[in-house]
């Protein structure tokens, strides 16, 4: 499946792929593209399992990469179909954003087991609850990290004296 075809298949499911172009190499300029896929989160596991059923292998899940933009949270996944496969993986973003009144998102690991470790980071990092994720013990911070302090946050919930937490952990 290439681009267009991907991106046709999107628009069945009423919505609306964002290609982006960008040229890489350095001897030999080669044209990339990848999708960039807005959805609410309701749809999350439905999409996710669209792109398995219309892929012709299995997509790679690569990570999902937080933002705090104020009341909101963005969640992007990142998912490669073709992967591995020379010129023709297409990387697929897809957007989630999340109120941080009602932040939390589904589990997908019932689909894809390997979002485990993300879905367990952007618990401890950005305080996004994960409906549906058995196990959401810390996966870098120390179990005696404070509740309610979020790393990755830009607002009153970040660290505020994350050097003053650390000070003797090495002695």
């Amino acid at each position: 499946m290439n681009v267009d075809e991907m991106v046709d298949a999107f628009k069945e499911k009423g919505l609306d792929a964002r290609v982006q172009t960008k040229m890489t190499g350095v001897k030999k300029r080669i044209e990339r593209k990848s999708l960039w896929i807005e959805i609410e989160r309701d749809r999350l596991k439905e999409i996710v399992e669209y792109i398995i059923e219309i892929a012709d292998e299995f997509p790679h899940f690569s990570v999902i990469s937080p933002s705090d933009i104020g009341e909101s949270v963005e969640l992007n996944y990142h998912f490669s179909i073709n992967y591995g496969k020379f010129m023709e993986e297409i990387p697929i973003t897809l957007k989630v954003t999340v109120p941080k009144n009602d932040l939390w998102v589904p589990t997908l690991t019932d689909i894809i087991p390997g979002t485990a470790f993300s879905e367990r980071e952007i618990i401890e990092m950005m305080g996004v609850d994960v409906k549906g994720l058995e196990d959401k013990r810390h996966l870098f911070l120390t179990e005696d990290f404070p509740e309610g302090v979020y790393p990755w946050r830009r607002d009153e919930t970040a660290p505020k004296k994350t050097n003053k937490l650390y000070e003797g952990w090495k002695e």
